[in-house]
């Protein structure tokens, strides 16, 4: 708008910016702080392209903006960046009131696009005050499509969009959940009086793929920031093999050694829990699932308990539903792109953006610096695209 363009901002929901919102819940992690080569290896094969739209807008810029939103930013202890004092929707509110302000900007809400023509040609379809529908018919100079991914539908990120972009011929790959939680076989004495909770100071691994943070056990299996970071691997194993093994390690700063130490300990008159939880500290929901995963020879033997609290196997069959992940890998895919994020071979300036395009990255702030980087950059090429004709 700064750039003398009419911005008009048409979203299928009675406000936006739900997931942005939804998002907050967890405390609204921005970015994070760590530098640029070691945040762009977080997008996997696509780590090359998102190191070039970091550079262009990296997270120090981010958190720039924020400020100018009236949004002071702090770095947490894991590196991760957060607003200071406002929330989500505080935040939220100062953007749209800042957009509202410019006469070139204009918002339509409940505005759900139907059909979309390679000339640039729309449709959408409107609910009223009177809750009445009705077509409306645009043809506009530049388009920047940002439909969102198909997780958190009652947000509006449905993934229907698939349909209305039919007519642009785009090769697209089907959507699947990723930092999501996961099945697990649980027994049903595991599962009997079983309350949702936290293991943390831990270590995650699958494959050549491992993290520290912290891990959630429910009913139906596990979740949490450290399975989030290894999704994407979590994922291809269980499409190739079925499922996946990750391995626990629920004393990450202690040796093997050291542990066989601890245990070798005399136990006198104290319950193998109770010898556990004074020289080890594993108590609650971290013994219960250490007795789930081993036998019970393997629980007496304190050599082969030791490499259980070190490497403790867990196989996971298949991932949560994809309403219930907080992002989506799938959607669009680059080929169809340009270096500008612009459809080709479209007579029109069609730009794509966002989840609905195909990649991923962990929670931690890379997935909402994604987006922002990739927003700055279509704007950056849309003015240069305009200024150079």
């Amino acid at each position: 708008m700064q750039a003398g363009f009419s911005v008009a901002l048409y979203d299928q929901m009675s406000g936006v910016g739900k997931k942005f919102l939804v998002a907050g819940n967890g405390g609204l992690n921005l970015t994070h702080s760590e530098e640029l080569d070691t945040f762009s290896e977080k997008y996997g094969n696509n780590k090359d392209f998102f190191r070039s739209l970091l550079t262009e807008f990296s997270p120090t810029d981010l958190r720039k903006w924020c400020q100018l939103l009236g949004v002071e930013t702090f770095v947490g202890s894991s590196g991760r960046v957060f607003p200071k004092e406002l929330k989500a929707a505080q935040m939220l509110r100062s953007w749209l009131n800042i957009l509202k302000e410019n006469k070139n900007f204009s918002l339509h809400l409940k505005h759900k696009l139907v059909s979309i023509e390679k000339n640039g040609n729309m449709t959408f379809s409107h609910i009223n005050k009177d809750q009445e529908e009705r077509e409306i018919n645009l043809q506009v100079d530049n388009i920047i499509l940002c439909l969102g991914g198909a997780s958190w539908s009652k947000t509006g990120s449905d993934g229907l969009w698939t349909k209305s972009l039919a007519n642009l011929d785009m090769t697209l790959t089907d959507f699947s959940s990723m930092n999501c939680g996961y099945n697990i076989s649980w027994s049903d004495g595991f599962k009997e009086g079983f309350e949702t909770d936290y293991i943390k100071n831990i270590s995650l691994s699958q494959g050549k793929n491992k993290v520290h943070g912290e891990v959630m056990l429910t009913n139906y299996g596990i979740e949490g920031g450290a399975v989030y970071a290894l999704s994407a691997a979590i994922n291809k194993q269980i499409s190739s093999r079925g499922e996946s093994k990750i391995f626990l390690d629920l004393k990450p700063d202690l040796s093997l050694e050291n542990i066989k130490a601890k245990l070798k300990k005399p136990r006198n008159k104290n319950s193998m829990s109770n010898h556990l939880r004074k020289v080890l500290g594993i108590k609650g929901v971290s013994y219960k699932l250490l007795k789930e995963q081993t036998s019970k020879s393997e629980f007496e033997n304190v050599e082969v308990l030791a490499g259980k609290i070190k490497k403790l196997s867990i196989t996971l069959s298949s991932a949560r539903p994809i309403d219930e992940a907080i992002s989506t890998s799938g959607g669009v895919k680059f080929s169809n792109l340009d270096q500008d994020l612009l459809l080709k071979d479209c007579e029109s300036s069609i730009y794509l953006m966002g989840e609905m395009l195909d990649w991923e990255a962990p929670t931690g702030g890379y997935l909402l610096q994604g987006c922002f980087s990739m927003a700055f950059h279509v704007v950056n090429c849309l003015i240069r695209a305009h200024s150079i004709s």
